[in-house]
């Protein structure tokens, strides 16, 4: 199920631990209870072990985690409503995104006029005014905001003469909108749509038809969206329907060309997605010409073989459309009902992100493994979406990705601490029982140490800065596992080294010391291995060094807390509760000094091997 890839990829990951330890658990049971101790006492240490082992926090801290990557994410004007979709966004490896308003500022201009019949422009402005469609005397589309700026400009924005009997919103089915007036000599209507559409149904001779294409074709290939004016006169009823419309020959009128400036952020944050390995497809109901000029200006597409015309998108198979839209970066002539039947092919291949801000636009949101509404939209697109962008830019999108990799790559740090620390804590005591040795640190001491430690550091790895390359990475594949082999091999050297430390001063403490001494030095040493570990834990590839040039507070918080547990245990009122032994302070620096220098050189040689021959960074 690949609704929610970064949930699925942890309970997989949880189930094996479990499974792990449940076999641990029978060998240090069975060690145990031939070592003598009862079986009170195995099972006490077994269910202790049990507890530590599995990262019970974990959810909850990933919870904190994904509220406060919420509220960063709000800044940046991504207001996310599923939690879920975090996670997600950072997997992502497709974007559809609209083109109006999103890529665009959505601030419609008249550029040209143009008829075919050389006539003057003022008639074609005039029936530009008239086609405006108003509901309760407001302006609600762009497009007839500008037709009406043209208008006044040209001072033909006065009341028509004629009374306004219906005005029909546009229809994605007739592609077209339009008002019909009363005259004196009958009905008039004026119609704006699709050129195709209305040329189609309009009386023109063929050089003319010619004339229109051409025209067409050089306005689209500038970037121009080009609206098609038409009109039917005289006729003896009133039309109230689009539908009526399409039974009639139309007087075809002219062309107008319409510009929606860019927003300059937009170029720069797609080549920003672009390098992060994501694919970012434009999905645009603009003429084929228009949406391949547009493209290419913002670094899409470079060929019009990018460009994919949906017009004959109902007479395709999906395999069909799958085929063709591999290499598809610009979508042409979409329908809102086409995104659904688009994102579908999307999904069978990549993590798929779509925007959209209408009813339509609905299905589309819903089935996208991340749905992306535009806060301008319909209410019940911002309902269907995952993400609403605040305000309706791409940029936000990418802020969200971004954002959405930290907060993973943080997820992955929480967990390479837990289960590196909590493994070096089970290979001691499993090493220690099997080569005969007293155990070396006692159930309660082991449920304070992940107490102490993990309640301290977890939460402050998980809200790491991003790291260099956090945006110059591709996107994981949803079918790898969350900790890859890397990563997990370093788990276990870390826990080697742990282990290793622990019991080479146990047993050296026990030539000369008490066991609870001994074991009072292995208490301090397994915290400030997991303390040390935590260092090491803030970047996957990074040199502790360098990363120590990138500012945390919260983790120095968490490192000072921490460190006030350890106090309380050592020299405080705990000792007793804890079974602890006053330890030399020449002993916990001496031995704390040792494990830190073990656990941080044994991490930074694994990732110095990592940059060097796997190209890790």
């Amino acid at each position: 199920d690949l609704s929610s890839p970064v949930k699925t990829k942890i309970d997989k990951l949880i189930t094996q631990i479990v499974g792990a330890v449940t076999i641990v658990s029978i060998v240090v049971f069975a060690l145990s209870f031939y070592r003598g101790e009862g079986v009170g006492e195995s099972l006490r240490l077994v269910l202790t072990l049990a507890v530590s082992s599995i990262p019970e926090g974990l959810p909850i801290a990933i919870s904190v985690v994904l509220v406060l990557g919420m509220r960063r994410m709000a800044k940046l004007k991504a207001l996310v409503r599923n939690m879920t979709a975090i996670e997600n966004i950072g997997i992502v490896t497709t974007i559809a995104t609209d083109k109006t308003g999103t890529l665009t500022k959505n601030e419609l201009s008249v550029g040209k006029v143009w008829n075919p019949y050389g006539a003057e422009a003022s008639d074609l402005v005039r029936a530009m005014y008239l086609s405006i469609n108003m509901r309760k005397g407001k302006l609600h589309d762009p497009l007839d905001n500008a037709f009406m700026m043209y208008a006044e400009s040209h001072d033909e924005a006065s009341p028509a003469e004629n009374e306004l009997i219906k005005s029909m919103p546009f229809e994605y089915q007739f592609a077209m909108s339009g008002n019909t007036y009363k005259t004196e000599k009958g009905y008039e209507i004026f119609l704006k749509g699709a050129p195709e559409r209305l040329l189609e149904m309009s009386h023109i001779s063929d050089e003319r038809k010619r004339k229109v294409m051409d025209k067409l074709h050089e306005l689209t290939s500038d970037g121009f969206r080009v609206i098609a004016l038409a009109q039917l006169r005289n006729h003896d009823k009133p039309i109230e329907e689009l539908e009526e419309v399409v039974e009639n020959e139309l007087e075809f009128l002219g062309l107008i060309a319409v510009s929606d400036e860019l927003r300059p952020e937009s170029k720069p944050s797609i080549r920003d997605a672009q390098s992060a390995g994501v694919t970012v497809r434009m999905v645009t109901g603009d003429h084929f010409e228009t949406a391949y000029s547009i493209g290419k200006q913002l670094g899409l597409a470079e060929s019009k073989e990018q460009v994919f015309d949906c017009s004959d998108i109902e007479s395709m198979t999906d395999k069909e459309i799958e085929e063709k839209v591999a290499g598809v970066r610009v979508f042409s002539r979409v329908l809102p009902e086409y995104k659904h039947r688009i994102l579908g092919i999307l999904k069978k291949n990549d993590i798929a992100a779509m925007t959209g801000d209408g009813v339509n636009d609905v299905p589309a949101l819903s089935n996208a493994h991340i749905g992306i509404a535009m806060g301008s939209g319909s209410q019940i697109a911002k309902e269907a979406g995952d993400i609403v962008l605040l305000d309706d830019n791409f940029k936000s999108i990418t802020a969200a990705l971004e954002q959405g990799r930290v907060i993973f790559d943080n997820i992955r740090r929480m967990l390479y601490y837990l289960l590196s620390t909590n493994l070096g804590e089970v290979m001691t005591i499993v090493a220690a029982l099997a080569v005969g040795m007293p155990l070396p640190i006692l159930p309660v001491q082991i449920l304070w140490i992940n107490l102490g430690t993990d309640t301290a550091m977890v939460i402050p790895l998980g809200l790491e800065p991003a790291e260099r390359d956090v945006m110059k990475r591709k996107p994981r594949p949803a079918s790898k596992p969350i900790l890859n082999k890397p990563l997990i091999s370093r788990m276990i050297l870390v826990g080697a080294t742990m282990m290793i430390v622990s019991l080479g001063f146990f047993h050296h403490y026990l030539q000369f010391q008490s066991e609870e001494y001994a074991r009072s030095i292995v208490f301090n040493i397994l915290i400030i291995t997991q303390l040390a570990n935590a260092v090491n834990a803030r970047s996957e590839w990074q040199s502790f060094i360098t990363r120590l040039r990138v500012v945390n507070y919260k983790f120095y918080a968490g490192l000072i807390l921490a460190f006030g547990f350890h106090y309380l245990a050592m020299r405080g009122p705990l000792m007793e509760v804890l079974h602890l032994e006053y330890v030399s302070t020449t002993d916990i620096f001496a031995t704390g000094i040792v494990a830190v220098i073990a656990v941080v050189f044994a991490g930074e040689v694994h990732k110095f091997i990592g940059r060097k021959y796997f190209g890790s960074s």
